[in-house]
């Protein structure tokens, strides 16, 4: 006698890999606005000095490269910072790469940061981002952060 219960339970494991719940670390369909929303974060965690936070929304490749207090470090160097609130980020163009990565592009906003001099003017610039889902949500690489890497 066959045992059909094995096939019907191999069937349901397949079945529940395939769901939305086993897909879990899928970004949603609405990736493009996810994202820009994602950077958006990004960018008022930048001009707060949230190093630390900042740091944790890099891709995983790039916090391989930088420890975190190399970042935070770095970043405290750093003679400019996206301006605050409506003036840091004017959306250009959101458009998915692939359905785990996103183009973002549009003008950030920069002021200066603290009593130093900045060698380069901190003025907005036109700027691109290309956010990846890892770990369950947007992140960017760091090395877009930093003026020199």
């Amino acid at each position: 006698m066959r045992r059909p219960a094995a096939a019907g339970t191999a069937l349901a494991a397949v079945l529940l890999l395939a769901s939305p719940a086993g897909a879990a670390e899928a970004p949603a369909p609405e990736a493009p606005e996810a994202a820009v929303r994602a950077l958006e974060r990004i960018l008022s965690l930048w001009h707060d000095g949230s190093f630390d936070a900042l740091y944790e929304t890099g891709t995983a490749t790039t916090r391989g490269l930088l420890s975190a207090g190399e970042f935070r470090l770095r970043m405290s160097a750093e003679a400019c910072r996206p301006a605050c609130c409506f003036a840091a980020f004017r959306l250009a163009q959101a458009a998915a790469l692939a359905p785990e990565r996103v183009l973002v592009r549009g003008t950030v906003g920069f002021e200066v940061r603290g009593p130093a001099r900045p060698r380069r003017r901190c003025a907005p610039e036109e700027r691109a981002y290309v956010l990846e889902w890892q770990e369950g949500r947007w992140r960017i690489p760091l090395t877009d952060v930093l003026s020199t890497f």
